[in-house]
């Protein structure tokens, strides 16, 4: 198969994964979002956002060099697996040390056991990881599909089945348990393709790659403290069920950039690596790739704003009143992000870690306090301030980390973004206009969603078609194949 053939194979089956496993954990939040009280959730996400720290070193970057270097001979990716595996206990080991001191900082003793037990999954996870990165290396997404798919059913599964025997907050930690065992598990029955790590780790096999990844853990690290600083801010000073309304509302909308986003960026990455020396081919995918993800983000993300007040009701219950105006503001911080999301795939697939790095360690000077000073006014104010910096960071990014890497004018740059951003307010304008005249939430949605979803599709046949061809050579068109690489 050709490496467009492959590329759309690969988008496919993502599609696939991705779309299905978002399904399942918005079904999750909607079932448990009954059984769970808001501080529950908020507990939740206190043990999430620590752990997602120490998940940062959990392979040292070393599955990013994995795939960014094109030749691996077998002898130094056993070295790098039991590398991987090695860092994976200790993470696990540190996480479980460090759960009490967690615990003092957000003034919640509940934190200590669930961190203990979450904290396993480090080491469960590198047992598989390079497996996974290997598939993924070779744009062989079905199997990698099949994983992902199955591991998320039985989790939700578990999740639905514990939380309805009052569990509590244990059936979400439960959940996560068992989905990343049976995605461990089914990655050596289905990804390994015969191979088997040789017992043997030496340094001159892998110093390369611990050189890259560790550019790479620095600008996570970074990345990762600008990106959550404010689940960390706002559980310090806000308190676990002010968090639960707003982790609730801000998970949702990051559903949707690990509903799409990965459908793109997870081909993009290696795509853009291996045409890594042809500046000019890059280019054009990275701007395909911008297009193809705003194109989808951005009306989804005007529906959750328009119609916040409906989805809440209907999904999480009259409980979350105070859900729907954060809900709003979010939806606008949530597009904004998902527009620079393709950069990082740019960037790392053509190797400038370095620049991302600086570009990173530079935020991490204005967004906490920026974020600190929203918290002063609530959740809402809060979410504010996450908007407000994404939409001024918008052509600094452009000037500093896109123009000098690809070379991408700041024209074609918004262009990308700027017309399905246009056929998305006006589809929602209209799709709420049309439902504005019924009573019930359920109504204004089967009304007012078809309408806004034909009006976008419509505009976007004017005046974003590179969308649709796109869409229409993704779907199978065997004349379009080549679209994405032309």
């Amino acid at each position: 198969m050709s490496l467009a053939g492959r590329a759309y194979s690969a988008a496919r089956w993502t599609t696939v994964s991705t779309v299905l496993r978002a399904v399942l954990q918005i079904l999750q939040v909607a079932v448990l979002a009954r059984f769970l009280a808001p501080k529950e959730y908020g507990l939740m996400a206190m043990v999430s956002v620590v752990l997602s720290y120490a998940g940062l070193f959990s392979d040292m970057g070393l599955s990013t060099a994995f795939v960014q270097r094109q030749e691996i001979s077998h002898e130094e990716r056993s070295s790098l697996y039991w590398l991987s595996v090695a860092i994976g206990a200790i993470l696990m080991f540190l996480v479980m040390a460090a759960s009490p001191a967690a615990a003092m900082f957000f003034h919640e003793p509940e934190l200590l056991p669930l961190m203990m037990l979450v904290a396993t999954n480090f080491l469960v996870v590198s047992l598989g990881q390079q497996l996974k990165m290997d598939a993924e290396k070779s744009l062989d997404f079905f199997p990698v599909a099949m994983v992902e798919i199955s591991s998320a059913v039985l989790g939700f599964s578990f999740a639905v089945t514990t939380a309805w025997l009052n569990w509590g907050v244990y059936a979400l930690v439960a959940a996560s348990m068992v989905s990343t065992w049976i995605a461990m598990l089914l990655s050596w029955v289905m990804l390994a393709k015969g191979w088997r790590p040789s017992w043997r780790m030496h340094w001159s096999e892998v110093q390369w790659f611990v050189r890259f990844g560790a550019g790479m853990v620095l600008n996570n690290v970074i990345n990762h403290v600008n990106a959550t600083i404010d689940l960390l801010i706002g559980g310090r000073l806000l308190g676990a069920s002010q968090l639960g309304f707003y982790s609730v509302p801000r998970t949702m909308i990051m559903q949707v950039q690990s509903m799409v986003n990965p459908v793109i960026t997870r081909v993009a990455f290696p795509l853009i690596a291996s045409i890594q020396h042809d500046k000019s081919r890059a280019r054009e995918v990275f701007l395909k790739t911008r297009n193809m993800t705003a194109s989808v983000n951005a009306p989804i993300y005007v529906a959750l704003a328009v119609f916040a007040p409906e989805i809440v009701f209907i999904v999480l219950g009259p409980k979350w009143g105070e859900v729907p105006p954060v809900m709003r503001v979010l939806a606008l911080w949530g597009m904004l992000r998902s527009f620079g999301s393709p950069v990082g795939s740019m960037l790392f697939g053509l190797g400038h870690v370095r620049l991302a790095t600086i570009w990173n360690a530079g935020l991490m000077l204005i967004v906490p306090p920026i974020v600190w000073y929203g918290s002063q006014y609530g959740t809402i104010g809060m979410a504010w301030a996450m908007a407000s910096l994404m939409l001024v960071l918008y052509v600094p990014g452009w000037a500093i980390l896109v123009r000098p890497t690809c070379g991408a004018r700041f024209v074609e740059y918004t262009r990308q973004v700027a017309a399905p951003t246009f056929c998305a307010i006006v589809a929602g304008a209209a799709g709420w206009f049309v439902a504005v005249a019924f009573d019930e939430p359920l109504a204004r949605l089967i009304i007012g969603l078809p309408v806004g979803a034909a009006i976008y599709l419509l505009l976007s046949w004017f005046i974003n078609r590179s969308w649709v061809a796109a869409i229409t050579a993704a779907i199978g068109s065997d004349r379009m194949k080549a679209f994405i690489l032309q």
